[in-house]
């Protein structure tokens, strides 16, 4: 009981931060309050209920994606969108903006493609691949009894459920034009896909990226210096949000979040 109040507190906190009109305060608070499928002016469509609370806590409440766009009709990539929550989020926060969203777990595409038909969204395209740095198949592990796990990786040690094929895409052919925020949580194919958006140059249409950084996932040793060179070799500079106690910690497994963008 203590955990979930102290929780609650922090995520209000949290939301009444955010660059926001009172109203919308009111209303992101509101349903954080009292969660429901109805938020926000949309019927959401969802795997469970754990998740959809964890998912609403993180991005409506909590704004872990919140960007200044210079225009109202951004252009904005959700790489490993799930169920559709940060798609809903943009759309909310840039009703007009276009936004192609990228899942390779089959059930929570299906859930997506139903969110964005029951809430009648225009302007967002579904892609039910994972994005890598070549195209083809890869193994994809998901949990059967959790068929929108938000764990679900091309690494078994994020989960160790049964392997499924799915089609992997470069995020490279989808870019064609300037792109207003690249959206990444992949659960640790980071790398790859900024490896490859630098080596087709696409990175050059990119403005501005919130990326959730897996450090140290599964065997993987210490890379955060090497992925940072190369967004500043790109020519962005960056802010990180973690938090870990003790900071002397070893080995230990951390989600990052980071702001790159242009000056």
């Amino acid at each position: 009981m203590i955990t979930r109040l102290a929780r609650f507190a922090n995520d209000s906190f949290c939301l009444w931060r955010t660059p926001h009109s009172t109203e919308k305060k009111v209303c992101l608070w509101f349903n954080l309050l009292h969660p429901s499928k109805k938020m926000l002016g949309f019927d959401v469509a969802y795997c469970d209920e754990a998740s959809l609370d964890h998912l609403y806590r993180e991005i409506f409440a909590r704004q872990y994606y919140y960007f200044k766009a210079k225009t109202d009709q951004p252009l904005i990539l959700d790489c490993g969108a799930n169920i559709g929550i940060a798609t809903l989020y943009y759309k909310w926060l840039y009703p007009q903006s276009r936004v192609h969203a990228f899942e390779p777990g089959p059930e929570a595409f299906a859930v997506l493609e139903k969110n964005i038909a029951r809430n009648g969204l225009t302007e967002v395209t579904a892609h039910n691949c994972a994005l890598w740095d070549e195209d083809g198949e890869i193994d994809f592990f998901t949990d059967t009894a959790d068929p929108g796990a938000l764990l679900m990786s091309a690494d078994i040690s994020r989960l160790a459920g049964p392997a499924i094929r799915v089609p992997s895409r470069r995020l490279s052919e989808f870019i064609q034009a300037r792109i207003d925020l690249l959206k990444v949580d992949v659960e640790g194919a980071e790398h790859r896909i900024l490896s490859d958006l630098i080596a087709s140059g696409k990175i050059q249409y990119i403005d501005q990226m919130v990326i959730e950084y897996h450090h140290h996932i599964g065997k993987q040793g210490s890379r955060l210096g090497q992925f940072l060179g190369q967004l500043e070799e790109a020519g962005f500079d960056y802010q990180i949000h973690t938090s870990l106690w003790p900071v002397t910690a070893k080995n230990v497994f951390q989600d990052m979040l980071i702001g790159a963008y242009r000056q």
